[in-house]
């Protein structure tokens, strides 16, 4: 379980801003403009987690479930924007993840 906690709260963050955030964002900034760019990697963002919620939850839960998940992408998008840097996105989506983990711990388990 302590594993499991380190790589959701450590790595993950890391993985994923590094690809969604500094690759894909990047890639996309250059076929569209800024708010269209964060805007599209944000639903890929999203539809790439909704397809990992699908199985846990029924309809609607699992397409609610995904609509922080887009929230986040676009918040980090323009973090990521803002400050030329995905550290600020990095932290922040760590910081989600142990909140996502302390209500599984502390509230749904």
């Amino acid at each position: 379980m302590i594993w499991l906690i380190f790589i959701l709260i450590v790595i993950n963050p890391i993985l994923e801003e590094v690809y969604w955030r500094n690759f894909m964002l990047k890639k996309q900034m250059g076929e569209w403009n800024r708010h269209s760019a964060i805007f599209i990697t944000a639903f890929f963002y999203t539809l790439y987690h909704f397809l990992s919620i699908l199985p846990m939850f029924q309809v609607p839960l699992n397409v609610a479930a995904v609509v922080p998940v887009f929230a986040a992408g676009i918040f980090w998008g323009y973090l990521r924007e803002k400050t030329g840097s995905i550290v600020g996105s990095i932290v922040s989506h760590a910081l989600a993840d142990m909140g996502i983990i302390c209500v599984y711990l502390f509230v749904i388990r």
